[in-house]
């Protein structure tokens, strides 16, 4: 495009050099007082308009809203060329046009499954690298960071990943990046979401030259969060990203959706979230707003394959074994007294006309609590219990450390009490700036039993698996996606010994259901969402809870 546009623009001046292709053109003043840059560059596929106007005199500074008004005019002078150069781009297949070389770059410590997964990715501008807990995910992104600096497509990076394995991301790019001259910056989740002073740095430090890395990137799946509208603004200034995550699909299909809506918005085509419910997802239930279905699924497949490289564990990786026990006790006195009452609230709320499947959501997580201890009715009664689930601890061995999964919070501070806080390390949203010295104490030995919960202590943490084997869930998430990356933890490279997990529960038939649920590796919540289009089957299955 840019070689298109240089043989129509009068004065105008072909750069290349560094992996940085502009055209520079002739606009906007230039004397001793002022200097004018103005050109046009090919970022995320789209050829783009940038304008710098510094001003040296009275004083010297960057005049950035001269240099606004410059590049609207430039907009409009130039339209129906840019248009022109567009229609010629579209003629081209677009996984041609996001092809790369760039030589791929790694160590002799790179699996044979890594160095096939970098040459994908060195092939590509973007990619999506969707590779299992403990295949090494990291280390392929650092590879393929220093490749592109090394081949002078990129100066930096950005990492857009969950706060809890910031530290976790940082030792590996002590470990992994053999260029110290590559610039790093990592940026949370969480954090680009809640603050406008952490967006606007990270979008000021992206351009041309910067390489982003989308850790964990089913966290940006919904099109309509701050995090995720966040995230694709940013993306939209530079042409190298990737996204990886272990589990693309936490839910459903149109989970794909905002990963490859990041990498480029014309691998799927769809203009809008709206425009791809319409070709992929089929609507139903009572006022026609949920998912029932799905259409097109392997027209879709077509689009994204070239963009993808997957990485299973069982494919790659010679791991020991893992042996699941479940372990039942029942419920006391109080605790059935209290199940029996959420009972008969939900089936008297299932009689009524505005049912909602949040109602049955809370409901059925008010009644995991009361198997674990604890109650907070909808009404906002509270009342607290004792659970038998403390005695079934006894199976993790007394001599060994061992990793302990909880959903609630009320449960990490009833394990503390039960173990003693000189046991325990803690992992949880409570403590963010402690945890990471906490998680260091455990894997040194000074602390038995590290109790996370799933959402903060599930995902990215690296070292569990050298020192300990048994993992043991006090309570369980509704969603396959958290058990899978909480196993993950300890299921990894650095594992030495068969592995034993241990589900903790309740005689209660939520309990039940929950760990059904998770064998058919489904979401609860769709479950919920089947049941709600039969009311009559609905109560049926609650009355028998």
């Amino acid at each position: 495009m840019l070689e298109d546009l240089h043989k129509r623009v009068k004065y105008s001046r072909l750069y290349r050099a560094d992996g940085v292709y502009r055209l520079y053109i002739h606009f906007g003043a230039n004397d001793r007082n002022i200097h004018t840059i103005s050109w046009f560059e090919v970022i995320n596929d789209r050829l783009r308009v940038f304008v710098r106007v510094h001003r040296l005199k009275p004083t010297d500074y960057y005049d950035s809203q001269t240099a606004k008004q410059y590049k609207v005019e430039i907009e409009k002078q130039f339209r129906e060329i840019i248009e022109d150069c567009e229609r010629g781009r579209e003629k081209v297949p677009l996984h041609k046009r996001l092809r790369d070389d760039v030589v791929p770059v790694y160590d002799e410590k790179s699996m044979k499954h890594q160095v096939d997964a970098l040459r994908f990715c060195c092939s590509m501008k973007v990619s999506a690298l969707y590779a299992d807990t403990s295949t090494g995910k990291s280390k392929i992104a650092i590879d393929l960071a220093v490749s592109r600096f090394e081949a002078g497509r990129i100066k930096k990076v950005l990492v857009f990943l969950p706060v809890a394995t910031k530290a976790n991301f940082q030792e590996q790019i002590k470990t992994w990046c053999t260029c110290r001259d590559i610039y790093w910056k990592l940026v949370g989740h969480e954090s680009i979401s809640a603050s406008d002073t952490i967006f606007l740095s990270a979008l000021n430090y992206t351009d041309s030259k910067t390489m982003i890395i989308i850790d964990e990137s089913h966290a940006i799946k919904t099109p309509t969060t701050n995090r995720a509208r966040r995230v694709a603004l940013i993306c939209e200034k530079t042409n190298y990203k990737l996204v990886m995550t272990g589990t693309p699909v936490t839910e459903h299909v149109h989970d794909l959706y905002m990963q490859y809506q990041v990498l480029s918005p014309q691998i799927i085509g769809a203009k809008d979230w709206q425009e791809f419910e319409e070709s992929y997802m089929i609507m139903g239930g009572r006022l026609g707003n949920e998912i029932i279905g799905y259409k097109n699924l392997e027209y879709l497949t077509s689009l994204v394959e070239p963009y993808t490289y997957q990485i299973s564990k069982e494919e790659c990786l010679d791991l020991p074994a893992k042996h699941f026990t479940t372990h039942y006790c029942d419920l006391n006195e109080g605790q059935a007294r209290l199940y029996e009452r959420e009972k008969r609230w939900l089936l008297k709320v299932i009689q009524g006309n505005f049912l909602r499947v949040t109602d049955i959501f809370q409901s059925f997580v008010r009644m995991q609590q009361i198997c674990s201890g604890s109650y907070r009715s909808a009404e906002g009664y509270t009342e607290d219990v004792s659970t038998n689930k403390l005695e079934l601890l006894s199976v993790l061995p007394s001599n060994e450390q061992a990793v302990i999964f909880c959903k609630f919070i009320f449960e990490l501070e009833m394990l503390v009490k039960f173990y003693g806080r000189e046991k325990c390390a803690l992992f949880s949203g409570q403590n963010p700036r402690k945890r990471d010295s906490e998680l260091k104490e455990f894997i040194k030995g000074k602390r038995q039993y590290f109790i996370a919960t799933m959402q903060s202590g599930g995902t990215g943490l690296n070292g569990l698996q050298e020192v300990c084997r048994h993992m043991a869930f006090f309570s369980n998430s509704f969603s396959y996606f958290h058990r899978k990356q909480s196993i993950g933890r300890i299921d990894r490279v650095g594992q030495q010994s068969e592995m034993y997990v241990h589900d903790l529960c309740t005689t209660a038939k939520i309990d039940e259901k929950i760990m059904q649920n998770l064998i058919r590796k489904g979401n609860l919540v769709d479950e919920i969402r089947a049941l709600m289009a039969d009311k009559t089957k609905l109560k049926k299955d609650i009355e028998n809870l």
